[in-house]
């Protein structure tokens, strides 16, 4: 509101305009006292003149706080009236509008009627202790605006003279207004014509819960037919308030409804998307290691390939060996062999000793004649036989010798031979049990891997196919309790619309009831209507046959006296 205090008074400095003391202070009040989502302004019983009611309509037409604005009995001119109602114009947050005892009439009138056309902001006018009715064309302004707005819902006209002319105009208002809910025209002069006129807009205005007209001559069969039909919007405004809070409910539950089913289906959604983006994970997390098995068993397959060849090569080694050891039994034979012409030779050698010892003994002989001749020859060559048969014997003994040597070295080399031959063959035979060993270990090593991944991948594919079902059957199951549950929501929506659609054809039958009623009522109304203008007809023709023969009677006196 402080704002509001110094916009004011900027305002009036701008156009040369008196701060007035009272309008200060009202809104210091209103600062002071400002409640959550009410704002109220109390100029009541201040004196304000033109140029401040013209300032005061300036301020409102930018003002943006005040909802409640009273100037009740504040004696305002038609000038401050048609600046106050300028500036309300085009305002947007007064929703109540107090002007009670200000003698408002005339040209204040119009302007009233021409700001309540244009403001769709205002919801409550009490206009109270006026003089709204004095003219009749401002009036008309006036109510032709009414039936217009749409949004004031109160308005007070209690004490504003206004005449059966101007009840007229209200009932022609009433008949376009939509909106208005109570309307109090108490303490004026509508008299019967008004009462009826009113009555009669009654029967298509169907808002109007509040119409109060006492103390305007109407008589007590109109006042009561016009709150017979009062009631009947009042009940109708209650059905139609019930129906409506309870479509809204029926609205919200059913939105409430489709929600959680909205959610339920997006939560079943992601769980869904979750599970597949989880098999999709796994199938691939099984992809990758069945190629990390397939790449180990590629890896293994070269490995055993590798002893294969290696195997190969030890064979072809074998194979270079047994020919080896061929060629060495085949060396070996041929040095035999050469030992047999070693021994030929030696026998040939001692043949060909025998044959010249013989030959020696035969000149021992063939010298025995010369044994005379000389002992000493004969002893030398005795001493040379001696020692030649001692060096044939060393011969013998070395060439024995060199022949057990030889057979011992043949026995050793042959011993060797075979030795070295065994242990190839061994070597050969443990590589080759090693490689076979290697070959059954990884052979069983390669079928058990292959029977673990065979085993892992038909679990692997009997998890994924049971995860299948499952998701089918969670698939199927969901659908299923959501077509429950669409189905449980649309039997609880017929039903709740069959009991609506009850409802609303007994409150249609109770409506029809009661226009009957009122129908009746209308009926006993024009038939007393009907009966009282007929009873008015012999009153007066009684009144006049009453003045006829009073005439007569004073005549009969006038000639009695004379």
């Amino acid at each position: 509101m402080e704002e509001v205090k110094n916009a004011y008074v900027q305002l009036c400095k701008a156009h040369r305009v008196d701060v007035q003391d009272c309008v200060i202070h009202a809104l210091q009040r209103a600062a002071t006292s400002d409640r959550e989502g009410e704002q109220v302004l109390n100029l009541s019983t201040n004196g304000l003149t033109s140029k401040t009611c013209g300032i005061l309509g300036k301020l409102l037409a930018s003002d943006r706080i005040l909802t409640h604005l009273k100037l009740n009995d504040c004696l305002l001119d038609e000038e401050s009236v048609k600046a106050l109602a300028y500036g309300l114009s085009g305002n947007s947050s007064v929703r109540i509008l107090e002007l009670k005892g200000n003698s408002i009439r005339g040209g204040g009138v119009a302007a009233i009627g021409r700001m309540i056309r244009s403001n769709k902001t205002l919801q409550s006018l009490a206009l109270e202790w006026n003089n709204l009715g004095l003219l009749g064309n401002s009036f008309a302004i006036f109510a032709e605006a009414l039936g217009a707005n749409p949004t004031l819902e109160h308005v007070d006209l209690r004490s504003n003279q206004l005449t059966h002319d101007s009840a007229g105009e209200l009932a022609v208002a009433l008949r376009r207004n939509t909106c208005l809910k109570t309307l109090d025209v108490r303490w004026n002069n509508a008299g019967i014509t008004g009462g009826r006129a009113l009555l009669t807009a009654l029967e298509t205005n169907r808002t109007l819960t509040g119409l109060h007209v006492a103390g305007n001559n109407v008589p007590q069969d109109v006042a009561d037919a016009i709150a017979t039909a009062v009631n009947c919007n009042e009940q109708r405004h209650l059905l139609s308030s019930e129906y409506q809070s309870r479509t809204r409910m029926l609205t919200r539950e059913i939105r409430s409804v489709e929600l959680s089913s909205k959610q339920q289906l997006a939560g079943l959604l992601r769980t869904i998307d979750e599970q597949r983006d989880a098999l999709s994970e796994t199938q691939h997390g099984s992809s990758l290691r069945i190629s990390e098995l397939q790449t180990t068993l590629d890896e293994r397959r070269d490995a055993i390939e590798r002893l294969t060849s290696k195997l190969r090569d030890a064979e072809t080694a074998l194979s270079v060996s047994e020919r080896q050891a061929q060629d060495d039994a085949a060396q070996l034979e041929r040095q035999r062999q050469s030992v047999v012409g070693v021994q030929e030779q030696n026998c040939e050698a001692e043949q060909q000793l025998r044959s010249q010892l013989a030959e020696e003994a035969a000149k021992c002989v063939a010298m025995q004649a010369r044994l005379d001749d000389g002992e000493r020859k004969r002893r030398r060559e005795e001493q040379q036989t001696a020692q030649l048969t001692e060096e044939l014997l060393r011969l013998r003994a070395e060439l024995k010798l060199k022949c057990s040597d030889f057979e011992e070295k043949m026995e050793k080399e042959k011993h060797r031979r075979k030795q070295s031959v065994r242990e190839a063959e061994e070597r050969v035979q443990r590589e080759v049990d090693r490689a076979a060993r290697d070959l059954d270990t990884l052979e069983r090593v390669h079928a058990d891997e292959t029977a673990r991944l065979e085993a892992r991948h038909v679990d692997t594919e009997e998890r994924l196919s049971r995860s299948r079902e499952e998701l089918v059957a969670e698939r199927l199951r969901h659908g299923e309790e959501l077509q429950e549950v669409k189905r449980n929501a649309k039997t609880e929506e017929d039903l709740k619309l069959k009991h609506l659609e009850e409802r609303v054809r007994h409150l249609d039958q109770a409506k029809a009831d009661l226009e009957k009623h009122v129908n009746e009522q209308n009926r006993t109304v024009g038939e007393l209507q009907t009966k009282n203008s007929s009873f008015t007809l012999e009153k007066e023709s009684l009144s006049r046959r009453i003045s006829v023969l009073s005439q007569v009677s004073w005549q009969a006196d006038r000639i009695d006296v004379t």
